[in-house]
């Protein structure tokens, strides 16, 4: 059986970086993100409910999503935000619970945002929290997304902080440093971790 390593941390904090050091030491990345993308495509499970939550004004003439409409109006209406989780999250769960199962690899390593917020972490033999300062984030996601401050100091703070990640990670990776001196940390953790787990 497969024994699932979850990674979670705010936006800007390296959260990829991180999971791109896993594949390097061949182990499998599911990523939590593209399948709740994908989730949202026409041909998906979850296509039809999300669009009744949502109404009309959540397709665009080509009956494709309209990601933008969802997106403002889930950051604005918390229990709208809970009904999409409810029809989405437990398609994500499944499709990564099938995609690491098929891997046949001892370990497999779940990307996924709200691990902690969503109870995906029941699943996992042991999570990983990326933390790093506020204002290194807050650069980095502005250079990446070409984002407005504001809009990324919002983003931030309806995540969780890093000290509850800390405290409800099995263990933590700061990547305040140079890349190089980061891939060298991950890479001891990781090491660390396959021993602990196979």
């Amino acid at each position: 059986m497969t024994r699932i390593i979850g990674v979670t941390g705010g936006i800007g904090s390296g959260k990829s970086t991180l999971t791109a050091r896993f594949a390097l030491h061949d182990i499998p990345v599911v990523d939590a993100d593209a399948i709740a993308r994908a989730a949202l495509e026409p041909d998906s499970a979850c296509f039809r409910d999300a669009i009744d939550l949502f109404g009309p004004d959540a397709l665009h003439p080509d009956g494709t999503a309209n990601r933008g409409y969802i997106a403002s109006h889930v950051f604005e209406n918390a229990s709208l935000r809970e009904a999409l989780n409810g029809i989405i999250h437990p398609y994500v769960i499944r499709e990564m619970l099938r995609l690491s199962e098929e891997s046949e690899e001892p370990l497999a390593v779940w990307d996924v945002p709200l691990l902690f917020e969503s109870g995906v972490d029941a699943f996992c033999a042991c999570t990983i929290a990326v933390l790093c300062d506020t204002e290194i984030r807050v650069r980095r996601v502005m250079a990446r997304d070409g984002a407005e401050e504001n809009a990324v100091r919002a983003r931030i703070a309806a995540q969780i902080t890093d000290e509850t990640r800390a405290k409800l990670a099995t263990y933590t990776i700061r990547n305040e440093d140079t890349p190089e001196a980061f891939a060298q940390e991950a890479d001891a953790l990781i090491e660390r971790i396959q021993r602990e787990l196979i």
